[in-house]
């Protein structure tokens, strides 16, 4: 198979039409859920669904210029985890193309791209790069600022580590719950500054004094919109505090969908 360097620019993302009388519609892709990722030898492409992987059927690669129907095969060949697709892209010619993922109910995700040859990906890094020279600030009192070959800003690690330590620590004394409704049921809110994500609690019978419905791991990221690797922290906290505000003499138990309190 004859591998291609150039890189890959995303020129649009959209919802193919609705179909009349739908009930259930496909929901929006942003912008930032689709990423080309590129490296000297090789490179990917990067798409987070914003429903589940398994609500997809075809994912299909086209050549808007023939309307060929490049590469076609079922989303779950190219799922990683629940949400997150992976696409090896050495192996897409250059070209204009567009990406439909099709979805349950027949609408689909369009994904127009563009990908450059070795040679146009280097013309468009020098024209970028003699643009930067009259547009980088000459005074040395600010940050380095760094690009890649498109001119997008490359991130300071060292910043951001900073940044991201700073907010770390917001968020962490920032945490906090706030309760509706009243013993019976209602709602517990969690946040922290970031993120918000709401759990319905319930009384119980018997040993069980009050329970909260939590998303399991597999519907943690698509219900909460928050990463899988915190969802452990914080369901600890909310168990933790709704135990000091509620129920000091209670014991709880956090299993995989439900906080149980007895």
């Amino acid at each position: 198979m004859e591998l291609h360097y150039g890189e890959i620019e995303i020129l649009s993302i959209s919802n193919s039409p609705v179909n009349e009388g739908e009930v259930e519609l496909l929901p929006e892709m942003p912008d930032h859920y689709v990423r080309f990722v590129h490296y000297p030898d090789c490179q990917q492409l990067i798409i987070m669904l914003p429903s589940y992987g398994r609500d997809y059927h075809m994912i299909k690669l086209a050549d808007n210029e023939s309307g060929k129907v490049v590469s076609e095969r079922p989303v779950t060949d190219r799922l990683s985890g629940s949400i997150q697709l992976l696409w090896d892209t050495l192996e897409i010619a250059p070209g204009n193309y567009t990406i439909e993922i099709s979805w349950k109910n027949g609408q689909s995700h369009l994904i127009v791209i563009q990908k450059y040859t070795e040679e146009e990906t280097k013309e468009r890094k020098s024209i970028v790069q003699a643009h930067q020279v009259s547009d980088e600030p000459k005074s040395n009192s600010g940050p380095i600022v760094y690009r890649d070959g498109f001119g997008n800003i490359l991130p300071n690690e060292d910043l951001e580590i900073r940044e991201q330590a700073m907010h770390n620590i917001f968020r962490r004394f920032s945490k906090k719950l706030s309760y509706s409704g009243n013993f019976r049921g209602g709602t517990i809110t969690y946040s922290d500054g970031e993120y918000t994500i709401d759990f319905y609690h319930e009384m119980g019978g018997g040993n069980c004094k009050m329970y909260i419905d939590i998303p399991t791991e597999d519907q943690w990221e698509i219900k909460t919109h928050v990463p899988l690797s915190e969802r452990k922290e914080i369901l600890e906290f909310v168990a933790e505090r709704v135990q000091r505000d509620q129920a000091p003499s209670w014991k709880y138990e956090i299993r995989s969908d439900i906080i149980y309190f007895y």
